[in-house]
Protein backbone atom coordinates (compact mmCIF):
# COMPACT_ATOMS: atom_id res chain seq x y z
CA UNK A 1 0.00 0.00 0.00
CA UNK A 2 2.85 2.40 0.83
CA UNK A 3 4.52 1.69 -2.50
CA UNK A 4 1.31 2.43 -4.40
CA UNK A 5 0.68 5.73 -2.60
CA UNK A 6 4.33 6.74 -3.16
CA UNK A 7 3.99 5.95 -6.86
CA UNK A 8 0.74 7.96 -7.12
CA UNK A 9 2.45 10.88 -5.37
CA UNK A 10 5.38 10.76 -7.84
CA UNK A 11 2.96 10.71 -10.79
CA UNK A 12 1.03 13.70 -9.39
CA UNK A 13 4.26 15.69 -8.86
CA UNK A 14 5.40 14.86 -12.42
CA UNK A 15 2.00 15.87 -13.81
CA UNK A 16 2.13 19.21 -11.96
CA UNK A 17 5.71 19.80 -13.15
CA UNK A 18 4.79 19.02 -16.78
CA UNK A 19 1.71 21.28 -16.54
CA UNK A 20 3.84 24.18 -15.24
CA UNK A 21 6.39 23.68 -18.04
CA UNK A 22 3.64 23.60 -20.68
CA UNK A 23 2.03 26.78 -19.29
CA UNK A 24 5.37 28.63 -19.16
CA UNK A 25 6.29 27.58 -22.70
CA UNK A 26 2.88 28.73 -23.88
CA UNK A 27 3.40 32.16 -22.34
CA UNK A 28 6.91 32.59 -23.73
CA UNK A 29 6.39 34.13 -27.14
CA UNK A 30 9.00 34.63 -29.75
CA UNK A 31 9.96 38.07 -30.93
CA UNK A 32 9.45 38.82 -34.60
CA UNK A 33 12.25 40.27 -36.71
CA UNK A 34 10.61 43.73 -36.75
CA UNK A 35 10.12 43.73 -32.96
CA UNK A 36 13.73 42.67 -32.45
CA UNK A 37 14.99 45.45 -34.74
CA UNK A 38 12.85 48.00 -32.90
CA UNK A 39 14.21 46.92 -29.52
CA UNK A 40 17.71 46.82 -30.98
CA UNK A 41 17.34 50.35 -32.41
CA UNK A 42 16.23 51.83 -29.08
CA UNK A 43 19.01 50.13 -27.16
CA UNK A 44 21.60 51.10 -29.77
CA UNK A 45 20.61 54.77 -29.48
CA UNK A 46 20.85 54.66 -25.68
CA UNK A 47 24.17 52.82 -25.72
CA UNK A 48 25.78 55.21 -28.18
CA UNK A 49 24.50 58.37 -26.46
CA UNK A 50 25.63 57.27 -22.98
CA UNK A 51 29.15 56.29 -24.04
CA UNK A 52 32.05 58.27 -22.59
CA UNK A 53 34.19 59.96 -25.25
CA UNK A 54 37.33 60.25 -23.13
CA UNK A 55 37.32 64.06 -23.05
CA UNK A 56 37.33 65.87 -19.72
CA UNK A 57 35.57 68.93 -21.16
CA UNK A 58 31.97 69.00 -19.86
CA UNK A 59 30.69 69.85 -23.35
CA UNK A 60 32.27 66.71 -24.79
CA UNK A 61 32.25 64.12 -21.97
CA UNK A 62 29.65 61.72 -23.41
CA UNK A 63 28.44 61.27 -26.97
CA UNK A 64 25.16 63.00 -26.08
CA UNK A 65 27.17 65.97 -24.73
CA UNK A 66 29.15 66.03 -27.97
CA UNK A 67 25.96 65.93 -30.07
CA UNK A 68 24.51 68.72 -27.91
CA UNK A 69 27.67 70.75 -28.49
CA UNK A 70 27.52 70.04 -32.24
CA UNK A 71 23.96 71.35 -32.43
CA UNK A 72 24.30 74.53 -30.38
CA UNK A 73 28.02 75.37 -30.71
CA UNK A 74 29.33 73.52 -33.79
CA UNK A 75 32.59 75.50 -33.92
CA UNK A 76 33.56 74.75 -30.28
CA UNK A 77 36.79 72.75 -29.97
CA UNK A 78 36.90 70.24 -27.10
CA UNK A 79 39.94 70.10 -24.84
CA UNK A 80 42.43 67.69 -26.36
CA UNK A 81 40.86 67.73 -29.82
CA UNK A 82 41.86 69.63 -32.91
CA UNK A 83 38.42 69.38 -34.53
CA UNK A 84 35.26 71.40 -33.88
CA UNK A 85 32.31 69.70 -32.16
CA UNK A 86 30.36 69.13 -35.37
CA UNK A 87 33.15 67.18 -37.08
CA UNK A 88 34.06 65.31 -33.89
CA UNK A 89 30.40 64.38 -33.27
CA UNK A 90 30.05 62.98 -36.81
CA UNK A 91 33.21 60.89 -36.42
CA UNK A 92 32.33 59.72 -32.91
CA UNK A 93 28.75 58.71 -33.77
CA UNK A 94 29.99 56.80 -36.83
CA UNK A 95 32.70 55.07 -34.76
CA UNK A 96 30.34 53.98 -31.98
CA UNK A 97 27.61 52.92 -34.40
CA UNK A 98 30.17 50.54 -35.91
CA UNK A 99 31.39 49.32 -32.51
CA UNK A 100 27.98 48.80 -30.90
CA UNK A 101 26.04 48.16 -34.06
CA UNK A 102 26.97 44.59 -34.89
CA UNK A 103 23.85 44.58 -37.06
CA UNK A 104 24.60 47.86 -38.79
CA UNK A 105 26.58 45.99 -41.42
CA UNK A 106 23.24 45.11 -42.99
CA UNK A 107 21.48 48.30 -41.88
CA UNK A 108 21.89 51.95 -42.71
CA UNK A 109 21.21 54.54 -40.05
CA UNK A 110 20.32 58.20 -39.64
CA UNK A 111 20.60 60.07 -36.37
CA UNK A 112 18.34 63.15 -36.32
CA UNK A 113 18.76 65.86 -33.71
CA UNK A 114 16.03 68.48 -33.32
CA UNK A 115 15.22 71.00 -30.60
CA UNK A 116 12.20 70.21 -28.41
CA UNK A 117 10.60 73.44 -29.59
CA UNK A 118 9.73 73.83 -33.25
CA UNK A 119 12.29 75.99 -35.02
CA UNK A 120 12.04 76.56 -38.74
CA UNK A 121 14.16 78.03 -41.49
CA UNK A 122 12.94 80.89 -43.66
CA UNK A 123 11.71 78.26 -46.15
CA UNK A 124 9.57 76.63 -43.43
CA UNK A 125 11.65 73.48 -42.92
CA UNK A 126 12.35 72.34 -39.37
CA UNK A 127 15.95 72.91 -38.31
CA UNK A 128 17.71 69.64 -37.54
CA UNK A 129 21.17 68.15 -37.45
CA UNK A 130 21.47 64.82 -39.27
CA UNK A 131 24.27 62.27 -39.00
CA UNK A 132 24.50 59.11 -41.05
CA UNK A 133 22.81 58.13 -44.30
CA UNK A 134 20.86 61.21 -45.42
CA UNK A 135 18.94 59.19 -48.02
CA UNK A 136 16.77 57.87 -45.15
CA UNK A 137 15.45 61.37 -44.52
CA UNK A 138 14.11 61.70 -48.08
CA UNK A 139 13.08 58.07 -48.51
CA UNK A 140 9.34 57.51 -48.89
CA UNK A 141 9.44 53.83 -47.92
CA UNK A 142 8.38 54.33 -44.29
CA UNK A 143 7.37 50.69 -43.96
CA UNK A 144 11.01 49.64 -44.28
CA UNK A 145 12.30 52.19 -41.75
CA UNK A 146 12.37 51.58 -38.02
CA UNK A 147 12.33 54.60 -35.70
CA UNK A 148 13.63 54.62 -32.14
CA UNK A 149 11.74 56.43 -29.44
CA UNK A 150 13.01 60.02 -29.25
CA UNK A 151 15.68 60.46 -26.60
CA UNK A 152 15.26 63.80 -24.82
CA UNK A 153 18.47 65.46 -23.64
CA UNK A 154 18.25 68.63 -21.53
CA UNK A 155 21.03 70.90 -20.33
CA UNK A 156 21.12 74.13 -18.39
CA UNK A 157 23.69 76.60 -19.66
CA UNK A 158 23.84 79.76 -17.59
CA UNK A 159 20.22 80.66 -16.86
CA UNK A 160 18.81 78.96 -19.97
CA UNK A 161 17.40 75.44 -20.35
CA UNK A 162 18.01 73.73 -23.71
CA UNK A 163 16.35 70.51 -24.82
CA UNK A 164 17.06 68.30 -27.82
CA UNK A 165 15.20 65.28 -29.17
CA UNK A 166 17.51 62.67 -30.66
CA UNK A 167 16.06 59.87 -32.78
CA UNK A 168 17.70 56.97 -34.59
CA UNK A 169 16.23 55.68 -37.85
CA UNK A 170 17.44 52.40 -39.34
CA UNK A 171 16.62 50.63 -42.59
CA UNK A 172 18.00 47.68 -44.52
CA UNK A 173 20.73 48.50 -47.03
Amino acid sequence: MKAQSGMVLIIIVLAVFIAVVVILLGLAGTVSREEFTSIYTNNLLLSVMRTDTGYSDARCKTVSDLVFCAYFTPEWVCDGSSQPCLEKANQTVKKYMEIFGNETKSLKYLLTIKPAFVSRTEEGEQISLDMGDLSLKKSKTDSLKIYSYPLVVSKTIGQNQYTLKIQLIVSKK
